[in-house]
């Protein structure tokens, strides 16, 4: 079973809130972007609304879980042992064509929500090519250590990390 939409309604950055929420178990932050060392340090999350999606959650996360261990988002090539769970997604836009990968990485201490979005005007523009991009940064982070190191403030080592490369 397989769909084609048409056309984005939302950002990379709404679809990361959206993951997010059900990694959580159901609060919706506001999105925020500290933009200083000073933003990063006095970062405060904040809370849009909390989701009644309680009884929704084992199904969707088994669901999710599913799909990169073996449906449409398996390109990315996540070991069994991680807590690692997607969604594909392929459409058409304004002429090209999108593919979408929304994830998560659960661990007690660490969650990490990565979305990756292609456009392009070929087929190998889709959700299982995205998926495939997504598992080489999560292999990527994983061989820095920091998916299994949890860090004090993930939001200033991700950037620290980022800025050293």
């Amino acid at each position: 079973m397989s769909s084609f939409g048409e056309g984005i309604l939302m950002t990379p950055l709404q679809l990361g809130a959206l993951v997010s929420t059900v990694a959580n178990g159901g609060t919706l932050y506001y999105l925020q972007y500290p933009r200083t060392v000073e933003d990063l340090e006095e970062f405060e999350p904040r809370v849009k609304r909390t989701l009644d999606i309680q009884p929704l959650l084992p199904d969707l996360r088994e669901g999710m879980h599913a799909a990169v261990l073996r449906g449409t988002a398996r390109r990315s090539n996540m070991p069994d042992s991680e807590d690692a769970s997607g969604k594909t997604g392929s459409c058409s836009d304004a002429g090209s064509r999108l593919g979408w990968f929304a994830s998560y990485v659960d661990q007690p201490r660490l969650k990490i929500v990565l979305v990756v979005l292609m456009r392009g005007n070929t087929f190998a523009v889709r959700g299982p090519m995205a998926a495939g991009i997504a598992g080489r940064i999560y292999h990527q982070l994983e061989d820095r250590e920091y998916v299994t190191q949890p860090q004090a403030n993930p939001i200033v080592a991700s950037v620290a990390a980022s800025n050293s490369q």
